[in-house]
């Protein structure tokens, strides 16, 4: 997925950066999911000998799987950070139909820290990146980053260009 359809550019913004979550944190909920697609072929004799409701049990079990799968997905293509010359867009889907997107110009940030916290996290190299901006605005804060003190890095040059 672009950058360019998920948030809408200024004229002239380029996209230097589009960051997804790293999938590992979520791995477990993911095969849960894998397990509920699969679970209806296990008893795949079983539910078809029972008739017409045993199908429509088998039908039911594979459209939730197949539902929760695609769920997952949706949520992490969308979830995006995305860095331009003129700004940062924090774009997190929360579900099918809510989303929240926090933004901040480079001037507006104070300081930005990252945070690898844990023996998976530094084995992986994936962590989380805070922006503290200027004022009472809330801060953003985009989690599972690969490499934060990259991204961390990269905004800290484009905030001393401006």
């Amino acid at each position: 997925m672009k950058a360019e359809d998920i948030i809408q550019l200024k004229p002239e913004e380029e996209v230097l950066e589009v960051v997804h979550e790293v999938m590992l944190p979520n791995s477990p909920r993911l095969l849960l999911y894998v397990l509920v697609l699969a679970l209806p072929f296990f008893f795949l004799f079983p539910l078809w000998r029972e008739g017409l409701w045993g199908v429509i049990v088998f039908f039911v079990l594979l459209c939730i799987g197949s539902l929760l799968l695609y769920r997952t997905f949706f949520k992490w293509s969308r979830t995006v950070f995305i860095i331009s010359d003129r700004r940062v867009v924090d774009h997190e889907q929360i579900g099918f139909f809510t989303r929240v997107v926090s933004e901040a110009r480079f001037h507006q940030i104070d300081e930005v820290t990252y945070r690898v916290k844990g023996v998976i996290p530094t084995l992986f190299r994936y962590g989380v990146v805070r922006l503290q901006l200027q004022g009472s605005a809330a801060d953003i804060e985009f989690k599972h980053v690969k490499r934060p003190a990259r991204i961390a890095d990269l905004i800290n040059d484009l905030r001393e260009e401006v």
